[in-house]
C-alpha cells in the first residue's frame, strides 16, 4: 500500500515522503495517528511543500545527531544485569534496553529501531553494535554488559568450583599415569628372570 507521510517517522521516513507499507501497518497506526495518509493524486499535491519542510528539519537533525554521536563514541553504554553463575544472561540484550541507557546517558529520547544487534547478546563481556539515528550519522557502539552484585558472587563461587576440580582432575590425573607406570616397572621386573633363565638354557 502506497502512503504519503505528512510527519517524520524515523529512521521509516520523512514528511512528504512516499513509501509502500503493510496494509495492516498503514491501517492500524501510521493513518489513525496522522502520521501519513493513503498517497491519491490529491494528497500527493502536498509532498512537494511537505519535502521542503522536512529538509529544513533534516539538516537541523543531522546536526544535533553529529553531536550526540560523538559524546556516544566517547562513552561506553554500561548495562547491569542478572546472570546465572557462568555469566550467562536469563534473556538477552535487546534494542528497547540499549535505547533505555543510552537515553539516560545523554538526556535524549531515543527509539529502540536506532540500534541494530547482529548477534545476540546473551553472555557478560564488551560488545559492538551499529546506532543509525538518521541517515548521515551511523556509528559503532561500545556496550558493557556487566554483572549486578549477587551475580558477582555467584560467578565468584562457580570460579573457585571450577578450580578446585581442576585441581582434583589434575591430581587424579597424575595418580593415574603413577600407576600405570608402576604396572609397567612391575611387568618389566617379573619378565627378568624369565629372561635371564631362558638366556642361560641356550648356553
Amino acid at each position: 500500500m502506497n502512503i504519503l507521510f505528512l510527519k517524520d517517522l524515523l529512521p521509516t521516513a520523512r514528511a512528504g515522503d512516499v513509501r509502500n507499507v503493510k496494509p495492516g501497518f498503514a491501517r492500524n497506526y501510521l493513518i489513525p495517528n496522522g502520521l501519513a495518509v493513503l498517497a491519491t493524486e490529491e494528497a500527493l499535491q502536498r509532498s512537494t511543500k511537505l519535502r521542503a519542510e522536512a529538509e529544513v528539519r533534516r539538516i537541523e537533525e543531522t546536526k544535533d545527531w553529529k553531536e550526540v554521536a560523538e559524546v556516544l563514541q566517547e562513552s561506553s553504554i554500561k548495562i547491569e544485569v542478572r546472570t546465572g553463575p557462568t555469566g550467562r544472561l536469563y534473556g538477552s540484550i535487546t534494542p528497547s534496553i540499549i535505547a533505555d541507557h543510552t537515553e539516560t546517558l545523554i538526556s535524549k529520547p531515543m527509539n529502540r529501531r536506532y540500534f541494530i544487534i547482529q548477534e545476540p547478546i546473551r553472555t557478560i563481556g564488551n560488545y559492538k553494535i551499529k546506532a543509525k539515528f538518521v541517515e548521515e550519522v551511523e556509528i559503532d557502539l561500545e556496550i558493557d554488559v556487566v554483572p549486578d552484585e549477587e551475580s558477582k558472587i555467584l560467578i565468584e563461587e562457580n570460579k573457585i568450583e571450577q578450580e578446585k576440580l581442576k585441581k582434583l582432575e589434575e591430581k587424579e590425573n597424575i595418580n593415574k599415569d603413577n600407576s600405570i607406570k608402576e604396572k609397567k616397572d612391575d611387568k618389566t621386573t617379573s619378565e627378568l628372570p624369565e629372561n635371564e633363565d631362558n638366556k642361560s638354557d641356550t648356553q
